[in-house]
């Protein structure tokens, strides 16, 4: 069995999970059903690359929302600058609204790896919460990829892969405080503040 489909049978029982410890939220109205699920499970697009969240921080665009799913131990050890802090267990709780019920922003949900940013997609699309992605490979792939770029061997060097490996290294500047390069200056962490805003409410879940 491929990884992918060990993954989408993974969620699959996840969703099945939520349905029958959560009866309640299968009566409701906004449900998406299993074949909506299963194909956005099997779309790419659902996943964000750590170069694209780097690149968005960088250039202050303000459309992304970036939540640590992690415990609040492994998210105050470290975490991805202006990130905020919302674990599994408490992702559905109203005071996250603000966060969450918006098609207004990118939220881009990630942990170490993957897998626990799953399980909070797949819980929030089952509520039909739109405009929600996984950061790919999470904080792990994040330290390899942004943190600690590996520059490519000579003979797998491409003008792509090149131009790509720049980004990484001048990224790593700016995120470390390492150096400054090319006009990429180090900045502070901040926490973002909710955003309040009018959205009608969602509800529902996997029926």
């Amino acid at each position: 069995m491929k990884r992918r489909e060990i993954l989408i049978l993974l969620l699959l029982l996840i969703g099945a999970f939520i349905t029958i410890f959560f009866p309640n939220i299968k009566s409701q109205e906004n449900v998406i059903g299993e074949k909506e699920l299963l194909s956005e499970v099997n779309k790419a697009g659902r996943y964000a690359s750590t170069d694209e969240i780097a690149n968005a921080i960088i250039n202050n665009d303000p459309s992304y929302i970036l939540i640590d799913v992690r415990d609040v131990k492994q998210f105050k050890s470290y975490t991805i600058d202006g990130a905020v802090n919302i674990n599994l267990d408490n992702i559905m709780d109203d005071k996250y609204k603000d966060y969450l019920n918006t098609e207004a922003y990118t939220v881009v949900l990630f942990s170490n790896g993957s897998s626990k940013a799953d399980q909070v997609w797949l819980r929030l699309r089952c509520t039909d919460h739109k405009g929600i992605r996984v950061m790919k490979g999470g904080l792990n792939e994040w330290y390899k990829t942004i943190i600690n770029p590996q520059k490519p061997i000579d003979n797998e060097m491409t003008a792509e892969k090149e131009k790509q490996y720049l980004f990484r290294k001048q990224a790593s500047y700016y995120f470390t405080g390492t150096q400054v390069s090319s006009g990429v200056t180090k900045k502070k962490s901040s926490s973002k503040p909710i955003v309040k805003r009018k959205k009608k409410e969602v509800s529902g879940g996997c029926g």
